[in-house]
């Protein structure tokens, strides 16, 4: 749907959508596999026994996966404002919840579901307006998880409790997240044009594509601008309400440790939180982060001296929450999409 801005099959499109779709088939398989090898190799047992430990504990970790997912809707309609007049928070949150859901299950490298926010807010925005909120909104994103990480790794210093076995990987993930945010945000401040036009002047059915596309990539450059030049209020709201939504996570993991009889306090699941943050961004375009989440979760937790079991379990009661939001936001995406009065009115409509 919406994704395929750039795509035209007449300019060599299906070859590159054919590469990146045999990559992401690849990736999620390798996830599904770590993610069984990890598992298995404590026990299909072992975990079912901690996992038995939740009973209606569940819920209260549903609740504050949907509190995530409203902050995150707060930032996204914070930075389009007048966009999302007269559009009812509720639409707006139900819409991000199917985008999670898809994010989840679809091999999309978390695109998938972006272009479900795109696809059910074409009744009130444009091609370029629906796109550069996105794109503006998935920078703040990751963008707040910057000082999140620095926060949470200075918490861990100061009070004595950052393994040594996680300082380099700590170092790494704060690097490549920090230079992937420069490049991404660079990408569009710059110009994506005049950059895509550099990138791929070696590769004449890329360039074509391009030169086809000028008069839209110039349209949401211009729609980029405008949002980036929103006053400062709204800007550090769109950032201040990402950065509460990883707050969320924090206790999130609070309480599943909590309920695993492994208690932590409040800075120590910060940090978790934190590290896990850097991992899963560094390995965005794992799928779903199946088996890089988990692996990452008993990996961190293990090495704060905390048993190898207690640490997956975290990362497994997060990805049940995660597979409970993805059945739930199924139904939500075919209700709403059945609603839709026209399914190709996002193709048809732009205001350029």
């Amino acid at each position: 749907m919406a994704f395929s801005f750039f795509k035209n099959p007449t300019h060599g499109g299906n070859g590159s959508v054919a590469w990146q779709k045999a990559l992401q088939i690849v990736l999620a398989l390798a996830g599904f596999a770590l993610f069984f090898y990890l598992v298995c190799s404590m026990g299909i047992g072992t975990i079912l026994a901690q996992l038995a430990h939740f009973g209606w504990w569940f819920a209260a970790i549903c609740l504050l996966g949907a509190t995530w997912l409203f902050f995150q809707t707060l930032a996204w309609r914070a930075m389009q404002r007048e966009h999302f007049a007269g559009v009812s928070l509720f639409f707006l949150f139900s819409v991000k919840f199917i985008s999670d859901a898809l994010n989840t299950l679809l091999p999309s490298a978390n695109l998938g579901g972006e272009t479900a926010r795109l696809y059910f807010t074409s009744r009130f925005l444009s091609k370029k307006e629906a796109l550069a909120g996105v794109m503006v909104d998935k920078t703040f994103e990751y963008a707040g998880g910057i000082p999140f990480m620095i926060v949470g790794f200075l918490i861990a210093w100061e009070g004595g409790f950052f393994p040594k076995a996680l300082l380099l990987p700590a170092l790494l993930c704060l690097a490549v997240t920090l230079a992937g945010i420069l490049v991404f945000a660079g990408f569009q401040a710059r110009g994506m044009h005049s950059v895509l036009a550099r990138a791929t002047g070696f590769v004449p059915p890329l360039r074509r594509l391009v030169e086809a596309k000028e008069k839209q990539i110039h349209a949401l450059e211009q729609e980029l601008r405008q949002l980036y030049a929103a006053p400062w209020p709204r800007i550090l709201a769109a950032w201040g309400f990402h950065f509460l939504a990883r707050v969320t996570g924090v206790f999130e993991v609070i309480l599943v440790l909590r309920v695993l009889h492994e208690p932590v306090g409040f800075f120590q699941a910060f940090f978790i939180t934190a590290m896990v943050t850097g991992v899963n961004t560094v390995f965005f375009l794992m799928p779903g982060q199946w088996g890089v989440a988990e692996g990452s979760h008993q990996f961190i937790v293990h090495s704060m001296g905390y048993p190898p079991l207690i640490g997956l379990s975290l990362g497994i009661i997060k990805r049940m929450r995660k597979l409970a939001f993805a059945a739930v936001g199924l139904l939500m995406y075919f209700c709403y999409r059945g609603k839709m009065a026209d399914p190709a009115a996002f193709l048809k409509k732009d205001h350029d």
